[in-house]
């Protein structure tokens, strides 16, 4: 059974996500459909900003730390190049893998026998962020817990010159 501390810091922990979430697909949709850059520069570019975003809401909401720590700063960057390079990864590997259709949307002018465009959204694209993100989400969730905010976190090759 879940506790209710880890409910609590779960669903902090969604709530970020989520807006993280929409911050990285919409850099990421913007940046690769409306100005054409390649997918992969996109993506990691809008991982890098959400990730900052996520560390100080996380770090100040979920888990409730104020205090400024070098280590834990490190930890976490170190948990965002893991779970960031599988992000970026697990995205490629998605849109390689699902078909590319489209969703439309469209404004129908019936006395003129005229279709409009008036939303198009790549679904391959939409989908892809979807399973990276839930691929990131799970990894970054338990490092979190684990390893970056815990008070006394476990202690990895990463931690050695920690120990005295």
């Amino acid at each position: 059974m879940i506790s209710r501390d880890t409910y609590i810091e779960l669903t902090k922990f969604g709530i970020v996500g989520g807006l993280c979430f929409a911050l990285d697909f919409g850099i990421y949709y913007g940046l690769s459909e409306g100005a054409g850059v390649p997918t992969v520069v996109a993506k990691s570019i809008s991982v890098v900003l959400a990730t900052l975003l996520n560390y100080y809401l996380n770090k100040s909401w979920t888990w409730g730390q104020s205090n400024r720590d070098s280590k834990r700063l490190a930890r976490y960057m170190a948990l965002y190049v893991v779970s960031g390079l599988m992000n970026v990864a697990s995205n490629e590997l998605f849109l390689n893998i699902l078909p590319d259709n489209e969703f439309q949307m469209l404004v129908i002018y019936t006395d003129r026998l005229v279709q409009t465009p008036f939303l198009t959204l790549k679904l391959d694209k939409f989908l892809a962020v979807i399973g990276a993100t839930l691929v990131g989400m799970m990894v970054n969730f338990l490092g979190q817990k684990l390893w970056v905010f815990k008070s006394t976190p476990l202690t990895f090759p990463l931690d050695a010159g920690d120990v005295k």
